[in-house]
């Protein structure tokens, strides 16, 4: 449980995957967006990542996978 009265969702949308494998150092969005919401005192934050949109044999599952993050 945190103390944020606030929670946050981000939905991060990339062509690439970056939460992953040889791209992840330079992932900065995720970390970044943290780091505002956190001066902002939102810590509650729930990352929600649509990957790989741009990449034929990822393409086709992102969403999908997506929307399996977060159990619905």
């Amino acid at each position: 449980m945190t103390n944020s009265l606030f929670k946050a969702y981000l939905v991060i949308a990339s062509g690439g995957v970056y939460s992953d494998g040889p791209m992840k150092s330079r992932d900065f969005t995720e970390s970044y967006l943290r780091t505002v919401l956190g001066f902002m005192g939102m810590t509650d934050i729930t990352v929600i990542r649509v990957e790989g949109v741009a990449m034929p044999e990822v393409r086709e599952n992102a969403l999908s996978k997506a929307i399996q993050s977060i159990g619905v």
